[in-house]
């Protein structure tokens, strides 16, 4: 059951009757005084008229706050008014300096309350003022706010997303810190999730701790409130996009101003929100007996790109020749620019590559004629509207172990590279020309911290899905090492094989 808050008003009132009540006591025992004083055979009567004053008084307190709380609520439509935060109390990880243009939440859900339909709209992180406006835009809708505590001080982006994780479970079982869950009355549901989110705009904004619980919060809400043929809408009211591979702007209804109103796929969040929250844990154990499997084979592919030079084609033939044995049957496409010759792009074709030109992007911030000029041209990868997802593999690497179990998970999964950040060597994306749009928007505003696609997309995709490293091992023999760790790195032998590893026209030697 959803603990009721007392309204302050009511708090007021009992105050007030308490210390009339106090003052009562008073009076009563100098009353004692003198009916002691003048005759003590009438002291058993006078407490007796007392305790039966006491009792009706504590009745009345009981009574009057309950019969005042029913009388607020059965004349408004809004409810736990005080679960609400105010500048002067709130955790200033979840206060959003947003100003909420009220002309566009109304333009962004108007459609919603269409032919007199009393919207069910949940509340999450608006403040008492704005609170009050919805009752001015939507007079007619029933509003709650969502009871939502915050998350622990302890918990920083850092602890959901480590560097390092013990994969292989040898000396501890990586975990992941959880967050609190929003609280409704059970057989609570919605038609919007309302959120307010923080943004403060500066580098590292989408690495928010509070932004990725309001956002997963919202989640939850709307997965809960999908019942039947329910159609659940969550709105946002930010400055800066919202989690994109948690909410895709392919779901996107309406953006008006800083509110954006989507209809989730409630089936893939539902599915979402079974991994873990960050790559504190992995997504796909290591030792998992059994491995997720994937409906449709035709709207899946595997994806590599060349462009700018042609030095990788022998590794892109190769890698083609690697899936074939590892047993895949799932197309491969791989994108090519004007750089490529025909007679380049014929051996592609004749290796099992689906052959597809494109226009390079350039990295804006990138010098003329350096290596990383051109390597944006990733982002052609999502305009392969053509199939729902992709495993993508840099032209240098080779499959060892069949790996389509990969295309069941969403985007992005990926393996760790350091720190907060994945490797995008190895990925899974799920082709949007919304999402195509997205990242060429913001690149003259992201800054890469490798100047390059990798760190571009983590800034874009902070809410990623760790695989285990042995599926995007780099082969290194170094200096010491014995022959059979010398087998495991080339040829995936072993107790743990890996299930695929680089294969660069220059190899070096490294040591320790």
């Amino acid at each position: 059951m959803e603990q009721r808050h007392r309204p302050a008003a009511a708090a007021d009132d009992t105050t007030k009757r308490r210390t009339t009540k106090n003052k009562s006591f008073k009076d009563v025992e100098n009353y004692e005084v003198l009916v002691l004083e003048k005759n003590c055979g009438c002291k058993f009567k006078s407490l007796r008229y007392l305790l039966i004053a006491i009792v009706s008084a504590t009745f009345l307190t009981l009574l009057t706050p309950t019969l005042y709380e029913r009388q607020l609520q059965s004349s408004s439509r809004y409810v736990d008014v005080d679960w609400i935060w105010d500048k002067t109390s709130a955790d200033p990880r979840y206060v959003s300096s947003a100003d909420v243009q009220w002309a566009d939440v109304y333009t962004a859900i108007e459609d919603l309350s269409a032919g007199n339909q009393e919207l069910k709209i949940g509340l999450l992180n608006f403040n008492s003022t704005e609170y009050g406006s919805w009752s001015r835009i939507l007079p007619e809708s029933h509003v709650s706010i969502v009871r939502l505590e915050h998350a622990k001080d302890s918990i920083t982006w850092p602890k959901l997303y480590p560097e390092w994780i013990d994969e292989e479970e040898e000396s501890e079982i990586p975990s992941c810190p959880s967050f609190p869950e929003p609280n409704v009355r059970r057989g609570a549901w919605f038609d919007v999730v309302a959120v307010k989110l923080p943004c403060t705009r500066v580098a590292g904004w989408s690495r928010d701790v509070a932004r990725l619980h309001l956002q997963l919060s919202a989640a939850k809400l709307a997965v809960t409130s999908s019942r039947g043929n329910r159609k659940v809408h969550v709105l946002f009211v930010t400055d800066c996009f919202p989690i994109p591979n948690l909410f895709p702007c392919k779901n996107l209804v309406k953006h008006e101003g800083n509110a954006w109103l989507y209809r989730p796929d409630l089936k893939a969040v539902r599915e979402k929100l079974r991994l873990p929250v960050g790559s504190c844990e992995l997504a796909i154990p290591l030792k998992a007996k059994a491995r997720l499997f994937s409906v449709d084979r035709r709207r899946e592919a595997y994806a590599t790109i060349l462009h700018s030079a042609s030095e990788y084609v022998c590794g892109a033939i190769t890698a083609a020749q690697s899936i074939r044995q590892a047993g895949s049957t799932r197309d491969l496409v791989i994108l090519v620019d004007n750089t490529i010759s025909d007679h380049h792009r014929r051996g592609l074709e004749a290796a099992g590559w689906k052959v597809r030109i494109i226009e390079r992007i350039r990295n804006p911030k990138a010098e003329r004629d350096a290596y990383n000029e051109w390597n944006y041209s990733k982002f052609r990868l999502w305009q392969l509207t053509d199939y729902d997802k992709i495993i993508f593999i840099d032209a240098d690497l080779l499959i060892l172990r069949n790996v389509d179990f990969l295309f069941a998970m969403p985007e992005i999964t990926a393996t760790g590279n350091n720190a907060t950040l994945f490797n995008s060597g190895v990925m899974v994306i799920e082709p949007s020309n919304c999402t195509f749009q997205l990242l060429m928007e913001h690149i003259n505003e992201i800054t890469s911290y490798n100047g390059g696609d990798q760190g571009y997309l983590n800034e874009i995709f902070t809410w990623w899905h760790r695989i285990p490293k042995h599926m995007n091992f780099l082969k290194h023999f170094w200096e010491g090492d014995s022959e059979e760790a010398k087998a495991r790195a080339c040829c995936g032998t072993g107790a743990r094989p890996r299930t695929s590893r680089r294969a660069t026209p220059r190899r070096r030697r490294l040591r320790r």
